[in-house]
């Protein structure tokens, strides 16, 4: 037995996550409608929908199979693909048919008047007030589940070949003209294919605009805002997405970032803390090392993660609010987090990792030491939800995608950007 399989194994275990419990949990949508059933003794049946558990070791679902050994309660983990998950909880709103229960990325304007407060569970647990944004009427609407940041892993075996030194700690981070020079040595030395990879997402290319000292389109009064130094950022950008430096290959056609650098072709990539359990489970044909954040001006990241929500009227609201406030314990979430490989949003929760425990804290010392201008990420994802001109999809993203096919320079890419955020 692997030493990843028996850690997982040892997990499960402490979790309660019986042959009984998975198969109860893989029930699908169809065997229960809304927010709970009577199954039989009188035990409510709960749906939380979300997306990317499997993906995260099971960490919802074991959770879920250990609250049924405590109070008997089936909580049914509905697990949706990324993509469909929008429209899933989309539907289910118009249909009056919403779970009792869902973990999300985002909070939808069409559902967000439905969701339960949470303060009350929020202060009890201790949650990080820097992570929870209050309703337009004072009331949570959601509380992290998890909380993420955007990091950067580099290859070691290729750099050990080169024989090019890089940074293990914040204070001795890359500039990013230090970081491009020295992947581009790698490439050449090691026989690299590129130098880097990023991921083809806003979230990701923000926290390069943090580094450059820009504030990211932080709102300015009720409107959002752009400076010359998110031009600044995304000319740098535009310049390394050269076919050598970074492929072109990610932002304009959407090749997956991941499979480029689990391939060992790639010497860097800028991605983000989700990716550690990921790679510690599957990457077998060399060493990895996550490092530092490059920087132009300051050391910066970009927060994000999952929200926990509770629907209204579902005929489960009580006990949809008694399994948050389980989830939140100390204990039962520090085994979560320890499973899914997620950092706490609870103040002074220290969490021992069964891998990768250098790793988890170097994030961790990067949230701490996070000196990005714009607003607080977490946060923004909640007012967003309740803005008078909600936008849709990813402006930052599908404007650079166009300044990279050539349609427009990175003055007329931030204009529009900002544009598109205000809901033009």
């Amino acid at each position: 037995m692997s030493e990843q399989t028996r850690i997982s194994s040892i997990s499960r275990r402490q979790f309660g996550l019986t042959a009984f419990g998975l198969s109860a949990l893989a029930v699908g949508l169809s065997a229960c409608s809304g927010g709970g059933t009577s199954a039989e003794g009188g035990a409510k049946t709960l749906q939380l929908v979300l997306s990317g558990d499997t993906n995260q070791g099971g960490a919802f679902a074991a959770a879920a199979a250990k609250y049924k050994e405590a109070t008997g309660i089936t909580i049914e983990v509905v697990d949706v693909p990324t993509a469909d998950i929008t429209t899933k909880l989309k539907n289910a709103a118009t249909a009056n048919d919403l779970p009792a229960l869902a973990r999300v990325t985002g909070l939808d304007p069409l559902w967000v008047n439905q969701l339960q407060d949470l303060s009350d569970i929020a202060k009890a647990r201790n949650i990080d007030e820097k992570f929870l944004q209050t309703a337009p009427d004072g009331t949570l609407p959601a509380i992290p589940s998890d909380l993420t940041a955007v990091g950067l892993f580099v290859n070691k075996s290729l750099f050990d070949k080169a024989g090019v030194a890089y940074p293990t700690a914040i204070d001795n981070s890359w500039t990013w003209d230090e970081f491009v020079a020295a992947v581009n040595q790698v490439r050449e030395k090691a026989g690299a294919k590129y130098g880097m990879v990023m991921d083809r997402s806003g979230h990701r290319l923000r926290a390069m605009m943090y580094e450059f000292g820009s504030d990211a389109f932080a709102k300015n009064g009720d409107k959002y805002a752009a400076d010359d130094k998110a031009v600044e950022t995304l000319e740098y950008f535009q310049k390394i997405n050269d076919d050598a430096t970074m492929p072109k290959s990610v932002w304009l056609s959407g090749e997956d970032g991941n499979a480029m650098f689990k391939s060992g072709q790639v010497a860097a990539y800028y991605s983000g803390s989700w990716q550690v359990a990921d790679f510690n489970k599957n990457i077998k044909d060399f060493e990895w090392l996550s490092v530092p954040l490059p920087k132009k001006e300051v050391n910066a990241t970009n927060l994000g993660g999952g929200f926990m929500v509770a629907f209204k009227d579902t005929g489960a609201d009580e006990e949809a609010k008694k399994f948050i406030d389980w989830f939140y314990d100390d204990a039962n979430y520090t085994e979560f987090a320890k499973l899914g490989g997620y950092l706490p949003v609870k103040e002074s929760l220290k969490v021992e990792y069964p891998y990768q425990q250098a790793s988890f804290e170097l994030y961790q010392q990067q949230i701490a030491g996070n000196q990005a201008k714009g607003d607080n990420a977490i946060k923004r994802v909640v007012a967003e939800a309740y803005a008078e001109t909600p936008f849709s999809g990813d402006p930052l993203r599908e404007e650079t995608v166009k300044m990279l096919g050539g349609s427009q320079d990175a003055k007329t890419t931030v204009e529009n950007i900002v544009k598109l955020y205000n809901g033009a």
